[in-house]
């Protein structure tokens, strides 16, 4: 890293001809920040940050980064946009004269003088206006709840380490708002709404996301008569509605089982307390993030009403927020555990990092209560549904998904199936769900992923001067070292073949070693249309290769399919099937019949004109789905079960 370092300030001075100080923190003497969101209501937060710098003979260019990559985000995404206001001076209020550097704007140079011992930093900041790659990093206000990411209004210096140098922070909020973050607090002035908090690390600052609002209520789970060791645990609800912080018991009850059976699952706890922040408001945006010591989560109050009523994404966050405390925050892949947030990230291992802790995040759903066994096995069946219909896999392998993650984030509106998005998560998940199966059947139920989690997850017990265990980081290497060690098998040869090789289809193996068979039916499955990625509209991907609006518009096409071979496209408009006006019925019972009359005659909206087309299919109604096979053991049941 010093290297890395001293070449960048080299290639600066080549480039702008001036000198570049690539000058460290005073030693001991952390950045202080004020974070004034009193104007949160009207989307505003600004800042005040004193950054102490060593006194110099001469004038320095002092260079100062915007966090770019922001840990959780996987990407280059750090929001600079938003910053609408940025004046520098001195320790007496002189002002200072800053730039960005030239092709790279996250980074300015501070001009000092001789007599600067400290840099002070005015920002303002704009919220509620994410970019894609900035959701779950960015921060939120509105006139009764509030999410601040301290990222959004932080600079520090270029060779600041992350682990080693401190910030203390200041926090003044609007009148009688409460808030709640995992940096310990220090002191709280009710009169003025002002919290202070110690001095961390600048990684646990922005990583402690911190969350406000006017109606506030703290839960503390009391977890000491379980046999499993657990840290404390406390859960902070904030809403604009002052009984919507009252939780029903059918949800506070599994979340408790979620903290012990994660605990369970992992063997271990890799901080000392944790903060589980929860936003129930119409006013902000769904969202949701890991870290180290809490989780970031924000939901409609609608979902948190019942149990019955959190159903699909809603359902799937607050687990696998929390999973990826282990998973990606503790166990952290070896090219993604910078010492920095402007330094490159590899992603590569994204799909153990988010596949792993999308399998694990609905296991604990399951084990806990979130889900019953039904719900998880339709899971299943949708996604391996989605994988067999994954057409980028025959040019990109599910590594490069990961590779690229930050520019597939936002998906494609059309031809989703030829470029991809994440897949990582959902391949990455049907992956760990193979091991798993493959684990248990190589020993007859005597092992499972979970001994896995138990080696990969072991971490040292925090102490009072460490509040958790320090990123650990993996290599493909290790993975394949460790699944060896719980059981003999050829896990790079899977590896390569499910995420590191192109192919065209996809092999359900797993649904025969968790005793199910996935093969085409007559008969559609009887999935619940809330089942998380559920696909949408009308859904012919089967049998004529495309999926449709209610109205007839075509949503998208499979290449090679009897839809393909017409050249239909996203936004063509079929107005009729066999000369009856356009009806979804009427096209399933054009396909029932397709075995007898293989010709489908469509009419369709060719611009301003209708034209005639011919569909040929002869393979009658198909539906790919997950059925049990009663002569094999039902492994599903036994990877369920709590523990």
């Amino acid at each position: 890293m010093l290297l890395m370092l001293r070449s960048f300030c080299l290639l600066t001075v080549l480039a702008v001809s001036s000198y570049v100080t690539c000058s460290p923190l005073s030693a001991q003497t952390p950045i202080s920040i004020e974070m004034d969101a009193r104007e949160l209501p009207r989307k505003l937060l600004t800042a005040e940050l004193s950054i102490p710098i060593k006194s110099s003979k001469k004038p320095q260019d002092i260079a100062l980064w915007y966090p770019k990559w922001v840990p959780g985000s996987h990407g280059p995404g750090g929001p600079i946009e938003n910053v609408a206001g940025l004046t520098f001076s001195d320790q007496d209020n002189n002002p200072l004269k800053w730039s960005r550097s030239p092709g790279e704007v996250f980074r300015v140079i501070v001009k000092t003088t001789p007599q600067t011992t400290a840099i002070r930093a005015n920002i303002r900041y704009i919220t509620n206006q994410p970019s894609t790659n900035s959701y779950g990093h960015d921060t939120f206000g509105s006139r009764m709840v509030g999410v601040i990411s301290p990222n959004t209004v932080l600079l520090y210096p270029e060779t600041a380490d992350a682990d080693k140098a401190l910030i203390t922070t200041t926090l003044k909020l609007p009148k009688d708002w409460k808030a709640a973050t995992a940096i310990p607090q220090s002191a709280h002035d009710e009169a003025t709404s002002t919290y202070k908090y110690d001095a961390v690390s600048l990684r646990n600052f922005v990583d402690s996301p911190i969350m406000c609002g006017l109606h506030y209520r703290r839960y503390d789970f009391e977890l000491s008569d379980e046999q499993t060791k657990v840290s404390p645990h406390s859960l902070h609800v904030f809403s604009e509605s002052p009984t919507a912080v009252d939780l029903h018991e059918s949800i506070v009850e599994p979340l408790k089982k979620m903290i012990v059976q994660t605990a369970k699952l992992t063997g271990s706890q890799p901080f000392d307390r944790f903060d589980i922040l929860l936003a129930a408001t119409d006013l902000l945006p769904a969202n949701g993030l890991e870290h180290s010591r809490s989780t970031l989560n924000v939901l409609s109050p609608r979902d948190l009403s019942s149990m019955g009523s959190l159903k699909g994404w809603s359902r799937l966050l607050i687990p696998h927020e929390y999973l990826h405390t282990w998973c990606g925050k503790y166990r952290q892949p070896a090219e993604m555990a910078t010492h920095n947030f402007q330094t490159p990230q590899g992603t590569d291992l994204l799909w153990v990092y988010e596949g792993l802790t999308q399998y694990l995040g609905e296991v604990i759903e399951a084990r806990s209560g979130f889900m019953n066994q039904n719900e998880f096995r339709d899971r299943v069946g949708v996604e391996l549904r989605n994988a067999a219909h994954q057409q980028n896999r025959q040019w990109r392998p599910l590594v490069d998904t990961a590779a690229a993650s930050h520019i597939l984030r936002a998906g494609s509106d059309t031809w989703p199936k030829l470029r991809g998005s994440q897949d990582y998560y959902m391949e990455g998940m049907l992956f760990w769900l193979e091991a798993d199966a493959i684990i248990r059947s190589k020993t007859n139920n005597k092992k499972s992923l979970d001994d896995f989690c138990h080696k990969f997850f072991a971490a040292p017990e925090p102490t009072a001067t460490l509040q958790y265990s320090p990123p650990k980081p993996y290599t493909r290497k290790e993975i394949v070292s460790t699944l060896n060690e719980i059981v003999k098998y050829d896990w790079d040869g899977l590896i390569k073949r499910r995420v590191e090789n192109v192919r065209t289809g996809y092999d359900p193996q797993v649904a025969d070693l968790l005793g199910y068979e996935f093969a085409a039916k007559a008969e559609r499955p009887n999935i619940p249309r809330n089942t998380f990625r559920f696909p949408a509209g009308i859904d012919h991907l089967d049998t004529l290769g495309m999926t449709l609006y209610g109205d007839g518009t075509v949503m998208d096409v499979k290449l090679g399919s009897p839809a393909d071979q017409v050249k239909f496209s996203q936004g063509t408009k079929i107005v009729a099937v066999n000369d009856h006006i356009w009806n979804a019925s009427v096209l399933d019972e054009a396909i029932a019949n397709s075995d007898v009359n293989p010709l489908i005659n469509l009419l369709i909206e060719d611009g301003e004109k209708l034209k005639l087309v011919q569909i040929h299919y002869d393979g009658g109604p198909k539906y790919l789905s997950l059925v049990r096979n009663d002569d094999k053991e039902d492994l599903l049941e036994k990877i369920l079960a709590p523990r």
